[in-house]
């Protein structure tokens, strides 16, 4: 199986729509072993990463919030997750590549984001395919507060304006 889940990480929406200055890329694969990679959109972000992407193999049951935390530590860089993260991951968090695992401390982390991804000025757009396993996570978003988001699942409509779209 391929890319199964993309979520496009920009700015919050204020006066106009759609999802302002997007910078970032979330693929998910889901294929033997899950995998999410987070890719920059732009040459002065992928300097700014200090790489071409960082792929997280996440934890089946939390998924969707380990995407979360690469947001949190990779593009809004927040001092706290960064810190914990040092502490969970040590000096590795800065590494191509990183297994989540069945590693308790991650879930600090995920409290820390659930916490603190609120106060950023960020806005994702959310498409999983039918088939991702992040559609069984998707309520795990009301966790985070104000975080702003807009999810679209192919056919059925959650904040969504596409009228366009045809079955197939």
């Amino acid at each position: 199986m391929g890319a199964t889940a993309f979520i496009l990480v920009g700015n919050r929406p204020y006066l106009t729509p759609g999802l302002p200055n997007p910078g970032y890329l979330l693929l998910l694969y889901e294929n033997n072993m899950p995998a999410w990679e987070l890719i920059p959109l732009y040459p002065e972000l992928e300097k700014d990463l200090g790489k071409r992407s960082v792929i997280w193999i996440p934890s089946i049951e939390n998924m969707l919030e380990d995407a979360l935390l690469m947001v949190g530590i990779y593009v809004t860089k927040d001092p706290e997750l960064i810190k914990m993260a040092e502490k969970v991951f040590g000096r590795n968090f800065k590494a191509e590549r990183i297994e989540i695992g069945g590693n308790p401390e991650v879930e600090k982390l995920r409290e820390i984001a659930r916490r603190n991804l609120q106060r950023y000025d960020i806005g994702l757009l959310i498409i999983p395919l039918k088939d991702s396993t992040i559609i069984r996570q998707l309520e795990y978003l009301k966790r985070y507060g104000r975080l702003w988001y807009s999810i679209h699942i192919r056919n059925e409509k959650l904040s969504s304006q596409l009228e366009d779209w045809s079955e197939d």
